[in-house]
This record gives structure tokens, sequence and C-alpha cells, in this order.
């Protein structure tokens, strides 16, 4: 098969072809090594640069099934930026920057569902494909010109079960979105999910970059989750892929050896292994059997993030009140919690003085594309700058 017809990903049968290799050669997929300096985590003016870039880049804004019905809104703080994202009657997702036309006032706060959106402060009202449709008193504004003062619409697109923002800062060059735009690489995982189950936010005292690298190595997983995930997982085995700048990770659960006794033509990974795709730059999505998890990590400064969880199941999963993945406290509630334990106590580490740069091996490989793709984006602000 030629380069330009290879698909980007394996399919399933390659993957548990490899993943069986690895567990009978006692291995895992292997890459280039990487070492990070530590004032890279911790240098403010590094941090003003990286979101520069962050804000020039197109990424994902929410799950499709976090606004699934006409009138359903969400806001979340982009890259600094207040934005919201509605769902007009005309079943289109759009997204807006979070400002009424009128003061400036926060427009939406939170989650709800609405058939237009009023302004709290002086009810300036908005149909929700943005356009401004009442004003308290017009003939107080002369001037006003009410075609054109709708909410300011940020470039967006609907991909596979994501909505995709193009970039914020209108002062850098318009990216193309074509890394973020071909949806058939987490299509069949993805969108059969279109209920949201849960949302949380949180702001953690990591920087975001610690955040990203604690999804995308398996080097961990005896030491960290010891009573959690290493009884069902092995041990420091993935497969890592990357496609552009972003990368998925996969992590077999150890019933994958029950399809040695099966034709190839029956493989599956359903419910043996868990996907991690790491789009870049901010968002992890990560699939378990009934339900997937889509993470958006939002740097605040050097040490703090907000880290937002989305939880999507099919309607079945959803629907049943009483399903253990959706009830119980659940396992992977458990695992996060010690990823972040671990996480913080990195961000702690970083500023002992112990180390120079962050070493990551061979079998962290994902890690260093992560980091080398963003050495490339600030290597191009720089020569943008002069």
């Amino acid at each position: 098969m030629s380069p330009l017809t290879r698909p980007l990903i394996a399919d399933d049968v390659e993957i548990v072809r490899r993943i069986l290799s690895h567990i009978d050669a006692g291995t895992t997929d292997e890459g280039e090594a990487w070492r990070e300096p530590v004032e890279n985590y911790l240098d403010p003016r590094r941090f003003v640069d990286e979101m520069r870039v962050l804000r020039s880049l197109p990424s994902v804004f929410i799950p499709s099934a976090a606004i699934p019905n006409s009138g359903d809104h969400v806001e979340r703080a982009c890259f600094g930026t207040p934005l919201f994202a509605v769902r007009g009657s005309d079943g289109r997702a759009r997204v807006f920057r979070n400002g009424c036309r009128h003061r400036g006032m926060a427009l939406v706060e939170g989650s709800g569902c609405s058939r237009a959106l009023v302004c709290r402060y002086h009810g300036w009202t908005y149909r929700l494909d943005g356009s401004l449709s009442h004003v308290p008193h017009a003939d107080a504004f002369p001037d006003l010109n009410t075609s054109t003062r709708g909410l300011v619409e940020v470039i967006s697109r609907e991909v596979d079960g994501l909505i995709v923002i193009g970039a914020l800062d209108r002062d850098c060059a318009d990216e193309a979105m074509a890394g973020l735009s071909d949806g058939s690489l987490w299509r069949d995982k993805l969108l059969p999910a279109k209920r949201l189950v849960e949302q949380n936010s949180v702001v953690l005292q990591i920087n975001w970059k610690v955040l990203i690298e604690q999804f995308l190595e398996g080097y961990h997983i005896r030491s960290t989750h010891r009573e959690t995930f290493f009884p069902l997982q092995y041990d420091d085995l993935n497969i890592v892929e990357t496609f552009g700048s972003n990368s998925r990770i996969t992590f077999p659960y150890r019933n994958i050896e029950r399809l040695r006794d099966r034709p190839e033509s029956a493989w599956t990974t359903k419910e043996r292994m868990t996907f991690v795709y790491q789009l870049f730059p901010n968002v992890m999505i990560a699939t378990f059997p009934d339900q997937v998890i889509v993470v958006v990590v939002d740097p605040i400064d050097v040490d703090h993030s907000m880290f937002t969880s989305y939880t999507v199941a099919t309607p079945e999963v959803a629907d049943a009140a009483l399903s253990p993945a959706i009830t119980a406290p659940t396992l992977l509630q458990q695992g996060a919690l010690e990823d972040n334990e671990m996480s913080m106590g990195v961000q702690r580490g970083l500023r002992s003085g112990a180390n120079a740069f962050v070493e990551f091996g061979r079998h962290e490989s994902a890690i260093g594309h992560f980091h080398a793709n963003l050495d490339r984006h600030l290597a191009r602000l720089t020569e943008i700058s002069g």
C-alpha cells in the first residue's frame, strides 16, 4: 500500500495483532526519547507565547452531545476567551463570543436550554442564530443598527460528535482546520455516544502540559493504578499512532487474550481496550466499554489549569439508571484522581530545582510528539513576530 493510501490509524484487527505480538514478546511500541526543559513548565513568558499559539490554532470546543437539542447552550472559557455554543432551531451548532453587544455582559452562564438568548442585565434579546431581535426602549439608541449588532460568531464546524472552532486570535493568520476535520478516525467510537451523562469542571494546581502528559503513556499503570487499572490492564504496553499533530494511544485490557482462539474475522476491540485520542493541542477522547470521556484542558497560568470532562454514552446506556458504568463511584473516577494526584506531585517537584529537564523515555513517545508539535508552532510564532 502506498503512503498516499495507507490509513492514518490501524484497523481493529491490526491493533489486536500488534498487541498480542507485544504480549508474547514482552515489548511495547517504542519511539523517540524526549527531554523537556523544566523551565518550559514554569516560565511565565513561555506561557504567554504558548497561549498565543493556542489562540492561533483550531481546537475542539465541546462534544456535540453537550447541546443535542434546539436551544441547548453551554459556556466555556477557551484559552482565556469566554465563548458559548448553542444549537439553533435549524439544528446547526454555532459558537459565539460570550458578550452582549450592549454593555458586554456575559450572556450565557453554565448550561441550559431556551428559545432565545436574553441578557439578564438589560434584556437585550438574541435569536438562536445570534441575530439581535429585541432591544428594550430601542428609541434610546438612535444610531443602533440591529442588523449589525448580533452576537459575534466564531468560525466552527461539527465533526462527527465534536464541535471544532477556528483560531480565536484575529491578529494571527487563519489556520486551516484540516487537522481536526476528518472525524473518520474517531467516528465509530464517539458518534454513537449521543447523550451527555455528566459534565465536571475543576481548577487544578497543575500546568496544562503536565495534565496532557498523564494521558499519553501506560508506563505508570502498575505504580499509579495498582488497585484500579492494573488488575484489568497491562503495565507499559501501548500502541502509539500519530496523525498530524494528533495521536492515538491504545491501552489493552487483559481479556484481549481471549481473542487468541477466535478467527480474525471475529476480532473486535470492543470491551478489550481503551483508546485515547490526543487532539492537539488540549483535548483527549478516552473510550471505555459503556461510555466515552472527552477531556478539555484550559491553561490558566503556569501553575493552574481548568480540567473539564464530558462523559457521554449511547442512549441505551444513559437511560439505564442502574448501569454500573454510570452510577458506581467508578473505577474511572478513582483512576482520574490517582492521575491528578501524580500530576500535582510533578508540579510541586518541578519547582524543587532537582532537574534541569524532564526525561521521557522511548515508551513515552506520544509525549515527545506532543512537545515537538508545540515547539514547532512556537518557532513559527517567533518567525512571524520577527
